[in-house]
């Protein structure tokens, strides 16, 4: 898939990635993972493809299309899940480059220790 994009959490960070991409690239494939019923039912109406399920899942990820993403947008609440599904999706998709949302600037740290990512800290707009 070309321009496929993953975002994983459809909460304000995610819902503002997804808008920020549809207003910058609207021929992208959006795809939304997120926890929440009426989350998922939102980005669907937004114009994304839109699943229920946790982004730490493999089978979730697999329905996702995680494998397949060019960017992997992973805009969760917590840190450590965030650093969760980096570790899940990364065995699936090497290549994918990843912009993930960290909530706490002492938590950068985690992310890089292993060689999972390299953060390049930077403020967002949405």
């Amino acid at each position: 898939m070309t321009d496929h994009i993953l975002v994983i959490g459809y909460g304000d960070a995610g819902r503002r990635a997804v808008n920020s991409v549809l207003a910058s690239q609207p021929d992208a494939r959006l795809t939304v993972l997120d926890t929440d019923f009426l989350a998922v039912a939102e980005a669907a109406a937004n114009g994304a493809r839109a699943f229920v399920g946790d982004g730490r899942d493999r089978c979730a990820l697999d329905e996702a299309a995680a494998d397949l993403a060019d960017r992997v947008i992973v805009a969760v609440p917590d840190d450590l899940n965030a650093y969760l599904i980096t570790r899940a999706v990364r065995p699936l998709n090497p290549d994918t480059v990843f912009v993930v949302v960290i909530r706490e600037p002492e938590n950068h740290a985690i992310f890089t220790s292993d060689g999972t990512l390299t953060v390049h800290m930077r403020h967002l707009d949405w």
